[in-house]
């Protein structure tokens, strides 16, 4: 598959002292653990997109992708939690996320990283 070609050159890469780690980005559940069958090196990190409107995608099936990742010592990442998706309320202007906020008085910016790292 061209992600075991492309991990073996990472793996190379890494093996030779010019990477301190490997990560992957913008993966699934059923790619990472296709990777894990197989990587020599196993990611260090996982970076993926969280939406507050599709916080789903890091689901899949009855296993999520933060889970797996957890247990096989992977650190994960989301970034982009105020990028607005198409068609909906941009997250910070959205009235649940400004309620959240102003109880506990935080920005709604604040409120959705908070919302992330959770």
């Amino acid at each position: 598959s061209q992600l075991r070609y492309v991990w073996s050159v990472f793996e190379r890469i890494f093996q030779s002292g010019r990477a301190r780690a490997l990560g992957i980005s913008n993966c699934d559940v059923k790619e990472l653990a296709d990777l894990l069958s197989f990587a020599q090196v196993p990611p260090a990190y996982v970076q993926n997109l969280f939406k507050v409107y599709k916080p789903g995608e890091q689901v899949l099936g009855d296993q999520d992708l933060i889970g797996l990742a957890q247990a096989s010592g992977i650190a994960v990442m989301g970034y982009s939690v105020q990028t607005e998706w198409p068609h909906v309320l941009p997250p910070l202007q959205d009235p649940h996320v400004l309620a959240v906020a102003t109880q506990v008085q935080r920005t709604p910016s604040q409120v959705l990283h908070r919302w992330a790292l959770q």
